[in-house]
């Protein structure tokens, strides 16, 4: 029905793109609000003290992920 090189094939492959807020919000919980481990660079939960994995000796010098720019 519709040609390949078409403006209208153009535009319905070109829909989207954004992003609802809630989802947005929601990614950004579960990726960028983690604290990272300065000896094994785990990723833990942002309410931790020590590190979860033993390589490091349940280490506690943790730091918050970098923000995203």
């Amino acid at each position: 029905m519709f040609r390949k090189k078409s403006i209208l094939h153009l535009v319905l492959c070109l829909r989207g793109g954004l992003i609802e807020p809630l989802l947005k919000a929601l990614a950004l919980t579960y990726n960028c609000e983690k604290m990272i481990c300065q000896k094994c660079y785990a990723c833990i939960p942002p309410c931790a003290t020590n590190c979860c994995k033993c390589k490091c000796g349940h280490s506690s010098q943790l730091q918050p992920k970098k923000k995203l720019k």
